[in-house]
C-alpha cells in the first residue's frame, strides 16, 4: 500500500498519549547507527548536535515535550561537553522508563468488571483528558481543556453577573403538576 501513512496513524488516540514521543518509538540500535555517521571515529558528540542528532535519527523534529526531556537528562544546558555513546544510551533508557510511567497514568482500568460497574453506577474517570493526552482528540474535548483559564474568567464574571437559568415548563405541565400536587388524576 502506498501512501498509507498520509491518512494518519493507525491509532490516533496512542499517537496522542503524553507518552508518545519519537524516543518511545526509536531503538538504542536505530539511534546508534546514527551516532556512528555523524561522528565517525570520535565516538563522542558534542552537546550542541545533540538536536541534530535526534533530528536525523528520526526523520523529523522531535516535539518541545521530548527536547524538555533531553535537557533534563543529558544537561544540556551547560553547551560545552561531550556525550559518549553509553552515555546517551543510559540517558534513552532513563528517558523511556519515565514515559512508560507516564503511559501506565493513561490506562484507566485494567478490568472489564470494574469498568462495567462504573458504567452501571455513573461514576466519571478518575484521571482527567488532560493528564493522558498532549492535545484534544475530539472538538468538545477542546471546550475547557485549558481549565485554568476557565477558571479565572469565570471567577471574574461570576463576581459581576450571577444569571440563573431555571428549568422551563409549558403551560400544560404546570396544570398537570397542579392536579398532582392536589391529589388529582389528570388522567
Amino acid at each position: 500500500m502506498q501512501n498509507v501513512t498520509a491518512l494518519g496513524p493507525k491509532n490516533p488516540w496512542t499517537a496522542n498519549l503524553l507518552s508518545a514521543l519519537g524516543v518511545m518509538h526509536f531503538t538504542n540500535d536505530e539511534i546508534k547507527e546514527t551516532f556512528d555517521t555523524m561522528v565517525g571515529e570520535a565516538q563522542c558528540i558534542q552537546k550542541i548536535r545533540m538536536f541534530e542528532l535526534i533530528k536525523a535519527a528520526y526523520g523529523f523534529e522531535p516535539m518541545p515535550e521530548e527536547m524538555g526531556l533531553l535537557v533534563n537528562t543529558f544537561h544540556l544546558e551547560d553547551d560545552a561537553g561531550d556525550l559518549s555513546w553509553p552515555e546517551l544510551e543510559a540517558g534513552f533508557d532513563e528517558i523511556r522508563e519515565i514515559l512508560s510511567g507516564v503511559s501506565k497514568n493513561a490506562t484507566e482500568y485494567t478490568s472489564v468488571d470494574d469498568y462495567r460497574t462504573d458504567v452501571m453506577k455513573h461514576r466519571r474517570m478518575m484521571k482527567d483528558p488532560m493528564d493522558k493526552f498532549k492535545a484534544p482528540m475530539t472538538e468538545s474535548m477542546s471546550i475547557g481543556w485549558h481549565e485554568e483559564e476557565a477558571k479565572t474568567c469565570c471567577a471574574t464574571f461570576c463576581t459581576v453577573f450571577n444569571e440563573r437559568f431555571p428549568k422551563q415548563s409549558c403551560a400544560e405541565t404546570r396544570y398537570a403538576d397542579e392536579m398532582v400536587r392536589s391529589k388529582l388524576d389528570p388522567f
